[in-house]
């Protein structure tokens, strides 16, 4: 039996990814070693089976078996969650013409490419984690003031007058990190002058459980199938125009959202609120430094064309948990700066590509009229090719990072 006082790990920030790595921690091979304490300014959202909240996420498979890992999942599925069998994208005026690309999940065997799924949801789930673990508590209601590293250990301040001291700090506290500011780690980045408006849709024409988007000069325009038979949309514009259809009239918005979707799925009927979020690209020079880490958007941001954001997020906190189990297990310090390393070099470079990847990619489908048939060729090209087809669609569901996953989960197991 461990006799240690257990290892104190801080997560500033109780967003998905925050909640997610310290539900993993808290749960996993070494929870009765560590204690984890999670801390948010704002009180947590509670998920309503009445109310489908604006923001969803579009989770891979690879995301899911996190999920499953700190045994969520079933009850994800059984609340709320939308699985999207295909995907269909495409450029100009007929969504069924020679630049159109179809993804289908039956073509790589899998019975979907991911599941829609509600902020609120996930957060609830992965709180009640985090509730009934023994090990674990979350703090909301202060915001973090100032922090204080020690050679063993840190310290975080807080607006209230308390502080939480701890072995390791996790920064998860968004693209607008007070952690990474606090602690002066570099980023390098740029705003895209974009906005991407979010709203639910209901159309009149069923969206059969696929995803659809399309790539507009001033950004693309995506619909995500929710459970409840409407549309999810992110709608990429420029600054100026978001801000327009986000004080429109429903109608206003709908007749626009009419023209750019070119009636994908018929005539719109309804819309819920809207919401606006501006959209940036930002990569942290640095993720680790002795007593901390970041991960998440407090590492780096995407454009959400692909709706990865997320998905990178969560695969930073399974690769940040796995070294910090590793490292208590070892008897290893979790917060030494050789320690976090090894979370740095696993997650930073791969992070960084796909960041670079969404960017060309935005860059590419907002350059002029004269690079259309360019990209059309391209997307013909990617169409007539099973290979590229597969690896996109393999890629998106991260099934290599899964499979990755599910070999490290079963190793702990069997060394716990």
């Amino acid at each position: 039996m461990n006799t240690r006082p257990p290892t104190k790990i801080i997560v500033a920030g109780a967003g998905t990814v925050g909640l997610a790595v310290g539900a993993l921690l808290a749960t996993g091979r070494a929870a009765d070693r560590l204690a984890v304490h999670v801390l948010d300014a704002k009180p947590l959202p509670r998920w309503r089976p009445d109310d489908v909240h604006l923001r969803v996420y579009a989770l891979s498979r690879a995301s899911q078996q996190l999920l499953e890992q700190v045994g969520v999942w079933p009850r994800v599925l059984s609340m709320r969650a939308s699985p999207y069998r295909s995907m269909h994208v495409w450029e100009g005026e007929q969504p069924f013409g020679p630049g159109a690309l179809e993804f289908d999940s039956a073509d790589i065997g899998e019975p979907d490419l991911g599941h829609i799924v509600e902020d609120s949801l996930l957060r609830t789930v992965l709180a009640d984690v985090l509730a009934a673990a023994p090990g674990a508590e979350i703090g909301v209601g202060a915001a973090l003031e100032s922090i204080a590293m020690g050679a063993r250990g840190v310290t975080v301040h807080l607006d209230n007058g308390g502080s939480v001291a701890g072995t390791l700090l996790i920064a998860a506290d968004g693209s607008d990190s007070a952690v990474r500011r606090l602690l002066d780690l570099p980023v390098t980045g740029h705003a895209y002058g974009q906005t991407a408006v979010v709203a639910h849709v209901t159309t009149e024409a069923p969206h059969r459980s696929a995803a659809w988007q399309r790539f507009l000069p001033g950004g693309p325009l995506a619909f995500l199938p929710l459970a409840d038979g409407r549309s999810s949309i992110v709608w990429s514009l420029p600054t100026a125009d978001a801000q327009r259809l986000l004080a429109a009239t429903d109608g206003e918005f709908l007749a626009d959202l009419q023209i750019a979707s070119a009636g994908v799925l018929g005539p719109l009927v309804a819309c819920s609120g809207r919401a606006g979020f501006p959209l940036q690209a930002l990569h942290a020079l640095r993720y680790t430094t002795a007593r901390a880490a970041l991960v998440g958007d407090a590492a780096h941001t995407v454009h959400p064309l692909a709706g990865q954001g997320m998905n990178l997020g969560l695969l930073d906190a399974a690769a940040l948990a796995l070294v910090i189990e590793d490292a208590v297990l070892a008897g290893e310090d979790p917060g030494d700066a050789r320690v976090l390393r090894r979370y740095e070099r696993e997650r930073k470079g791969d992070n960084l590509k796909m960041l670079a990847a969404f960017d060309a990619l935005n860059r590419l489908f907002r350059l002029p009229g004269w690079a259309a048939p360019v990209r059309v060729l391209g997307l013909r090209a990617v169409n007539a090719t099973s290979p590229a087809k597969r690896l996109l669609m393999q890629q998106a569901l991260g099934l290599t990072a899964g499979s990755e996953n599910r070999r490290r989960w079963s190793h702990a197991e069997s060394q716990a």
